[in-house]
């Protein structure tokens, strides 16, 4: 009896839970080989993209949000190219402080898991690197998706190599939304893969 409660306990937490996953795009300095025609001389984040989901009872995503950086500069042609950010949408953009801002606003407002989802590793930390006279108000570390991916398909004897589109493909999944390299489809097709992965562990 004890054991049933702890479980029905511990699967309301579950329930309860509501994640954010987020991306972010970054304009490269002039040192890459790639963008020699940018003008920066360090690497600038130019959109910061998430969506804030639940997966339980079932997947359902509450809240998509896609924030433009104003880096004051055009951006490379070959950064353009990739995302697919134009020099107006950047132009039009605020502070990355305002993105920050306005993303933990939301999660007051959801209480979402201070741990951030994210694939590969590296975007809290760039964030968190931009963001000035700010306390950072998300965990210390986020929770690398890519990594449970790794697990899974080392596990189900897949290759485990690959970007996340392909890695979805492998798990049967479709992209969902528009193209690649914009912040907040990367998220949303992030916060996918998480509950797939969510899923085969329970079990289901």
């Amino acid at each position: 009896m004890l054991q049933c409660l702890q479980w029905e306990n511990a699967m309301k937490r579950v329930e309860n839970t509501v994640h954010c996953c987020f991306d972010l795009e970054l304009e490269q300095p002039k040192t890459n080989h790639q963008t020699p025609d940018s003008l920066l001389d360090v690497e600038k984040i130019i959109q910061v993209g998430y969506v804030i989901y639940k997966v339980e009872p079932e997947f359902k995503v509450l809240e998509s949000v896609t924030s433009f950086v104003n880096i004051n500069v055009p951006l490379s042609a070959f950064i353009k190219k990739l995302t697919g950010i134009t020099d107006e949408q950047v132009a039009s953009g605020g502070t990355i402080n305002n993105a920050y801002n306005k993303m933990a606003e939301l999660q007051k407002k959801y209480n979402f898991s201070r741990v951030l989802k994210q694939w590969g590793g590296g975007d809290d930390i760039c964030m968190k690197a931009e963001v000035t006279n700010e306390p950072w108000v998300f965990g210390r570390s986020a929770c690398n998706i890519k990594h449970i991916y790794q697990l899974y398909a080392e596990s189900q004897g897949m290759n485990k190599s690959g970007g996340l589109a392909k890695s979805m493909k492998k798990c049967g999944l479709k992209w969902q939304g528009g193209g690649k390299h914009d912040a907040m489809f990367d998220a949303l097709n992030t916060a996918v893969m998480h509950n797939f992965l969510y899923r085969r562990l329970k079990g289901e």
